[in-house]
């Protein structure tokens, strides 16, 4: 059936209406080679309290016929990952993408592998491109390959979903890649005036200009020629410069495989009982902190804490570790429950 101009005009108001991630245009621009792309997404869904996501990632994808936030590991950062040596054995590749691989191997056709924290557990969502019913079909056996595969990586402390989803609509799909010709549009135009452009998202309802630091004057400037040039081409869109420091979009970028080493053990293993990884980035130190599930005066809360402390500073220690981080300087912190501090 064919889609007419209103039906279109009114599905592009509503997802104008949609606060999507800013990197959203990542996997957009590449979403008719989606099949063949190494991808991992961690699916964002309304879930009570205790929910947190944990990311390996730095792009965005659209599942179903509807926008969901979810993002995507970006195969250039599979592959940085895949040469770190993983803790406590020889790392290969990120959890997520070796799930993929299998079960595609098996014949089955993935439209991604989620990760997210529910409590103190890792809950990995399959999306298996197919029916309902083909996916009922088929659920006992996949939960079986996938079972095995986590524990022969020692993990136990998981939960694992398999859900169906669809293929993108046509009339989203045509949306995403007009969507995506502005966004080129504008970038090719502003750099051509001479400005240094980072990206450009063209997905959100305000299209969003990324630079790097600079004068109000020139934010001021870069907005005035690029608000010119969507009028000029019928675009009833507007922008919002974001200023980003590229030392520190560096600093992140070299961390990542060795976040997402150190993420995968501590996680997915019960023993450890981790409650929380955050990181901070700058130049002078990258500062790591392990929140722990129990309070200092816990019996076992010294062991673990030791366990932790020799397990991480010896790979981040690691030859391969420094020179992919360039020798940063780093801390390593590690908290109990309530955020107090164990000393060493």
């Amino acid at each position: 059936m064919k889609i007419d101009d209103s039906m279109k005009k009114e599905i592009q108001e509503e997802m104008e209406k949609i606060q999507t991630p800013s990197s959203l245009y990542d996997f957009a621009k590449n979403i008719k080679e989606e099949s063949e792309m190494k991808v991992d997404f961690v699916k964002t869904k309304e879930r009570k309290r205790g929910w947190r996501k944990f990311q390996f990632a730095v792009a965005a994808v659209i599942s179903l016929s509807v926008l969901t936030a979810s993002a995507f590991l970006n195969p250039t950062m599979a592959e940085m990952a895949s040469k770190i040596p993983y803790v406590g054995q020889v790392f290969q590749k990120p959890i997520q993408i070796v799930i993929k691989e299998v079960l595609e191997k098996d014949g089955y056709n993935t439209a991604g592998v989620g990760m997210s924290r529910w409590e103190d557990m890792t809950l990995f969502d399959i999306q298996l491109k197919g029916t309902e019913e083909y996916v009922n079909q088929e659920k006992d056996n996949v939960l079986a390959i996938l079972s095995g595969v986590l524990e022969k990586r020692g993990y136990d402390n998981y939960e694992l979903m398999i859900s169906e989803t669809n293929e993108i609509s046509p009339v989203l799909a045509e949306i995403f890649d007009q969507r995506a010709e502005i966004g080129e549009k504008l970038k090719s135009e502003l750099q051509v005036a001479g400005y240094t452009i980072l990206d450009v998202n063209a997905y959100s309802p305000i299209i969003k200009v990324y630079i790097p630091v600079t004068d109000e004057a020139k934010k001021t400037e870069i907005n005035t020629v690029a608000n010119e040039f969507l009028e000029s081409n019928g675009s009833l869109k507007s922008v919002h410069i974001i200023t980003k420091d590229v030392s520190v979009e560096e600093i992140k970028t070299k961390w990542l495989p060795v976040i997402t080493s150190i993420e995968e053990e501590l996680y997915l293993k019960k023993e450890y009982r981790i409650d929380d990884i955050r990181y901070t980035f700058n130049p002078e130190k990258v500062s790591i902190t392990i929140k722990l599930n129990m309070n200092s005066s816990h019996t076992e809360s010294k062991e673990a804490v030791n366990k932790i402390h020799k397990r991480i500073t010896e790979f981040l220690n690691s030859e391969e570790v420094k020179i992919k981080t360039d020798n940063q300087v780093y801390e390593l912190i590690i908290q109990d429950k309530n955020g107090k501090d164990f000393h060493f």
